[in-house]
């Protein structure tokens, strides 16, 4: 692998590498969140794997420079970031844990560089957001039309987003999940949650080669059990986790019970290799 220190793109994108193992976990976060959400799973894998994360444009301290609203109106822009440090990086034998919107920016990156890629864990993943009968995803445009109100009139959006995401009280531990989301302009939340919301990946879920691993709690305010369920039946190679506890974070939340299903799917695709 190459120095991140080496590649401007990486060193914008704060990349940070722990653990040597011949095989990499690329970590890559969701919607108004850093790569600070991983640091359970940093901690449990480096001694197995060689982990590498890194923060989206427009989220945590990625560099200013990097953010372009009309490059990130789509999730194909990040896909594209992703591919890049892939590259620059020379990252092989990569798994990737990818949460919420990461997922299927993750999806397009495996099928750009399929190459690059051993398998895939799903973190709170939607193909699509809208409901579009039968297919349940949780949300009507007039739900997500509101939203963008709020992050519009920069009015008590972060609030809003930080209660859905958790789907509990704040509590101490959780304060920087609040503290994430508060740290983004408007401006960037705003594209982004439209390039997320108004995105349908549904096709695309047959052309995955790869194993993946897809997980959720049964209590998350923005993917429904249904939309697991989707995911299971449409990825040609997909084992679907319910994990227990609350909300969109498992991995963040519920670190001892992801970590667990996480490691033993690892296990079983090193063994299969």
């Amino acid at each position: 692998m190459n120095d991140p220190k080496g590649s401007t793109f990486a060193r914008q994108s704060n990349v940070k590498v722990a653990g040597t193992g011949e095989r990499t976990i690329l970590c890559a976060h969701g919607f108004c969140s850093n790569q600070g959400v991983f640091r359970h799973q940093i901690r449990a894998f480096g001694p197995t794997h060689r982990v590498v994360s890194y923060d989206l444009a427009g989220f945590g301290q990625s560099a200013p420079a990097l953010w372009d609203a009309r490059r990130y109106a789509s999730l194909q822009g990040y896909a594209e970031d992703m591919v890049q440090l892939i590259d620059e990086l020379e990252l092989s034998h990569i798994t990737l844990m990818a949460a919420s919107m990461s997922a299927m920016v993750g999806l397009l990156a495996s099928l750009a560089r399929p190459e690059r890629f051993e398998a895939l864990i799903l973190i709170s993943a939607s193909p699509r957001y809208l409901n579009d009968d039968p297919y349940y995803g949780g949300f009507q445009q007039p739900d997500v039309d509101s939203f963008y109100q709020l992050v519009d009139s920069q009015q008590a959006w972060a609030d809003a987003l930080v209660g859905m995401m958790l789907n509990r009280p704040v509590s101490l531990p959780l304060q920087e999940i609040a503290e994430s989301v508060q740290g983004v302009t408007p401006q960037v939340a705003g594209v982004v949650a439209r390039a997320i919301f108004q995105s349908d990946f549904r096709a695309l879920l047959p052309q995955v080669t790869h194993p993946v691993l897809v997980t959720q709690t049964r209590a998350d305010s923005v993917v429904p059990e249904s939309v697991g369920h989707h995911l299971h039946r449409h990825l040609p190679q997909a084992t679907l986790e319910f994990l227990p506890g609350v909300g969109h974070m498992p991995n963040f939340t519920e670190p001892e019970h992801f970590n667990r299903v996480a490691g033993g799917f690892l296990r079983g695709i090193q063994a299969a290799s």
